[in-house]
């Protein structure tokens, strides 16, 4: 069989190749800035729960250090301001978690762009590509019904030859 010739839109089909390859890096890229957003909200959580379990521990102690008449006026005063400043480190903790909650949110919303963006991008290239099958299936179709057509040119040609040398 002869060969193919050159596919017409194949430097459009390169470009559709090729952005069908970006769109899946750019996704891939989208969904490790989630992870990592992820990661760093699953850390601060962490660090959070630490802080509360750190000051009701300290709490404690400061209660039973009262309970047992350990601690004066001023120390007790002073346990006191303590907790309440760890209570407001907390809540200031509180904010950046939220804060946290928006950028992971918002890795998100571009997550969801990027994939929405892949999806396009499959979208066209596959139909790209069955243009170019169904443009191979025609030509080769094609090329066949030629050299069918010289076979048979040929066939006939050698008839006709020996029928003239036979008489």
């Amino acid at each position: 069989m002869a060969k193919l010739p050159k596919y017409r839109l194949q430097t459009l089909f390169e470009i559709r190749e090729k952005e069908k390859k970006e769109a899946e890096d750019a996704y891939a890229e989208a969904q490790r800035g989630v992870n990592e957003e992820q990661r760093k909200l699953d850390e601060m959580k962490a660090e959070l729960a630490a802080k509360v379990e750190y000051r009701e521990n300290k709490r404690r102690e400061y209660s039973e250090q009262a309970a047992a008449g350990a601690l004066n006026i001023n120390a007790i005063t002073s346990g006191q301001r303590h907790i309440e400043r760890l209570k407001e480190e907390e809540a200031a903790y509180e904010v950046e978690i939220d804060k946290q909650r928006e950028r992971l949110q918002e890795a998100e919303k571009v997550l969801e762009k990027k994939r929405e963006e892949m999806v396009e991008a499959n979208r066209e290239f596959k139909a790209m590509e069955k243009h170019k099958e169904k443009w191979q299936k025609k030509v080769k179709r094609e090329i066949m019904l030629k050299e069918e057509d010289e076979a048979e040119d040929i066939a006939q040609t050698l008839y006709m030859k020996r029928n003239r040398s036979d008489q």
